[in-house]
């Protein structure tokens, strides 16, 4: 495909993608983000649709078992993935979440609250059920009508699929307010490539709710990409989850850009010539 070819997708994906912006940024206002003018039902309890490998169930006062497909999960019990292992549930409200392995999982039904202890969270939220948040690594991601991935492995990261992601630290104060593509990590907004996200494991199955957002926003990215406006990939983006090595820095991919489009210095002129003001 041509890069002539790419703007007119650009320019409509554009004009879509502010107005879905501006409908979330509407029902952010209208509703405080998580519990405002709208009062959301509890999530209730969820049941077990899928186990893989090692996942681990334990009720309140009770011994860890292996968990059982459509098992309950209450508010006060656990669910925990081992190596190579992953477990999904629904709520009620028909909300998805699916755990990655090595991963420790609670909620808060009443708040609609989810608590990821270790490991990896992918959520998947319809739109107009009253939103909720995801606490980990003294952070929050306030969610409403998206879909995104949290991570606990070193310093805590969100992901956002589709839809907006608002993050607030311990105190309530607004950190960075992600749309598709944007990772927040070490305490900066981010890009992430979404078309090599979605080969992992937690993506190999269609998301519920946000397949058709999030299918668009990776097309919207690889025709920036295509079109020159972003770096195809973050070059010095660590494993998901994983802090950088010693040295190695995190990079948005516009400034990683910016710094590759750079005109370079002239060479310097060889040994035994002349230059101007010598």
């Amino acid at each position: 495909m041509k890069t002539d070819d790419l703007k007119p997708m650009n320019t409509l994906f554009n004009q879509w993608r502010h107005g879905q912006y501006a409908i979330i940024l509407a029902v952010v206002t209208a509703c405080g983000f998580c519990g405002g003018a709208i009062q959301a039902k509890p999530l209730g309890q969820a049941t077990v649709t899928e186990t893989n490998n090692d996942v681990r169930y334990q009720a309140a006062n009770t011994t860890e078992r292996p968990a059982k497909l459509k098992d309950v999960v209450s508010g006060s019990d656990t669910l925990r993935t081992g190596q190579k292992s992953q477990a999904e549930i629904e709520f009620e409200d028909t909300t998805i979440t699916r755990l990655g392995s090595n991963s420790l999982f609670t909620f808060d039904p009443e708040k609609r609250r989810f608590e990821l202890r270790e490991g990896v969270l992918l959520f998947d939220m319809q739109k107009g059920i009253g939103g909720g948040s995801i606490q980990t690594g003294g952070i929050t991601a306030g969610i409403e009508g998206t879909a995104g991935m949290v991570i606990r492995r070193g310093p805590p990261q969100v992901i956002c699929l589709a839809g907006l992601i608002r993050i607030l630290d311990a105190q309530g104060k607004q950190l960075g307010l992600l749309r598709p593509g944007d990772t927040f990590v070490g305490g900066k907004v981010l890009q992430i490539n979404l078309r090599a996200l979605s080969k992992g494991k937690l993506l190999q199955r269609k998301l519920r709710h946000n397949q058709a957002d999030f299918e668009m926003a990776m097309s919207l990215q690889e025709a920036e990409i295509k079109d020159g406006k972003l770096l195809n990939a973050i070059q010095d983006e660590p494993p998901l989850g994983l802090p950088p090595q010693s040295g190695q820095q995190f990079k948005n991919g516009i400034e990683q850009l910016r710094q590759n489009n750079a005109t370079p210095p002239p060479p310097p002129p060889p040994k035994g010539s002349f230059t101007t003001g010598s």
